[in-house]
């Protein structure tokens, strides 16, 4: 128990220092002329663009790295970067974020004694707090556990917003009717009195790109949004800045880039390891939950994901609950592009794919125990696969 009051208190004091002192951005580095990646390649379009697509591409990219101020109404007051690109740049723009850019969410779970409540205000404990209106916030002393969140990657989510909601209800096995261990099942959401399938976020608590984008745009720099009535995104707040801070326009101008970012291309090794690894990636279980592909609007998208929800952390681990997203229970984070978005998991604590493989425990335990069967040179082949993806 005071081990883990200790890292609280850690944490909370982290918090508080970097509440006092601007976000360290590069500064903006985007513009209407920066040269425009060809297709396909990282931080460039998916396919080829007309030129008024183009433009309101190039427009989005610029809007993505726009680095907002306060008399913009940059926080609510609270916020975890000035610009999406703080936090997605790496190896380009749309990319995830370094282990400097985990953020905090706490909970109250008795120290592990009760199930999981959340803390008045919720659960999020964002990294900056502008002084100037409200001083500083520090995490309540209720808190009893805590979990980081990384910054994933952004590539190629036009194609997984394409994924057909059946494909992504037909890989469901909730009873376990194979008796394989592994129980998927879809978040759904509910939307403007509709129920929809979840698919963006660590619990897949957003259904559709363009609520990703409204949704961030609140909960990680505190901009408000229009309302367009699904509920996603901050709709005012108390700063002095009219609100909507953003227009429909920009909104759809970032969404419209994020449409078109072009997916993690293949590493394209011709090595025969590579080959084998791919054939024992499938034998030992692994494609359960990384399923290679789901069809799409405009053919199979490559994803390497189920895009449900599964508990690979096992009964001791505690976290985060959400309504239809149990402590431990997070999406199939897809495998395109691995090679490029070290470190792994939810929290970032796994930091090669040898670590993330070794760490599954929960509904994967009979895959990783045929990956243990392996030998040491099949294990690295597999490895290898999952690094060309």
């Amino acid at each position: 128990m005071k081990r883990i009051l200790g890292v609280i208190i850690t944490v909370a004091v982290v918090v508080v220092v970097l509440s006092e002192s601007e976000p360290r951005g590069r500064g903006e580095i985007i513009g209407d002329n920066t040269p425009v990646p060809a297709v396909g390649e990282l931080g460039g379009p998916d396919r080829v663009l007309s030129p008024p697509e183009l433009t309101t591409w190039i427009e989005g990219r610029r809007l993505f790295d726009h680095d907002f101020h306060m008399d913009e109404g940059l926080g609510s007051p609270e916020y975890n970067g000035d610009s999406c690109r703080a936090c997605h740049q790496f190896p380009a723009i749309g990319g995830h974020g370094g282990l400097d850019l985990n953020v905090s969410r706490f909970g109250d779970d008795g120290f592990g004694t009760q199930p999981f409540m959340n803390l008045p205000g919720g659960q999020a404990a964002s990294k900056f707090r502008r002084v100037d209106i409200g001083g500083r916030e520090e995490i309540p002393m209720n808190a009893t556990v805590f979990e980081q969140r990384q910054t994933p990657p952004l590539f190629g989510l036009g194609q997984v917003d394409s994924i057909f909601e059946t494909a992504i209800l037909a890989g469901q096995d909730p009873t376990d009717a194979d008796g394989d261990g592994i129980f998927g099942v879809a978040r759904m959401v509910s939307v403007a009195g509709l129920v929809e399938v979840g698919r963006f976020g660590w619990k897949n608590q957003v259904p559709r790109l363009a609520d990703f984008v409204r949704d961030a745009m609140g909960g990680e720099c505190g901009i408000t949004v229009p309302d367009n009535g699904r509920g996603f995104g901050i709709l005012m707040d108390d700063d002095g800045t009219p609100d909507p801070e953003l227009t429909t326009q920009d909104l759809n101008k970032i969404a419209f880039f994020l449409q078109h970012l072009a997916p993690p291309p293949r590493a394209g090794s011709t090595d025969p390891a590579v080959a084998l690894g791919e054939t024992l990636f499938a034998q030992v279980g692994c494609v359960k939950c990384h399923k290679p592909s789901l069809p799409g609007l405009e053919g199979d998208v490559p994803l390497y994901s189920d895009l449900l929800l599964h508990n690979v952390l096992g009964p001791s681990f505690r976290g985060m609950a959400e309504p239809g997203a149990d402590v431990g229970m997070y999406g199939t984070p897809p495998l395109w592009g691995a090679r490029l978005s070290a470190p792994y998991f939810h929290d970032g604590r796994a930091e090669t794919i040898a670590d993330a493989i070794g760490m599954h425990q929960g509904e994967a335990a009979g895959v990783i125990a045929a990956f243990n069967l392996l030998s040491p040179s099949d294990q690295q082949a597999l490895i290898d696969f999952v690094m060309d993806l």
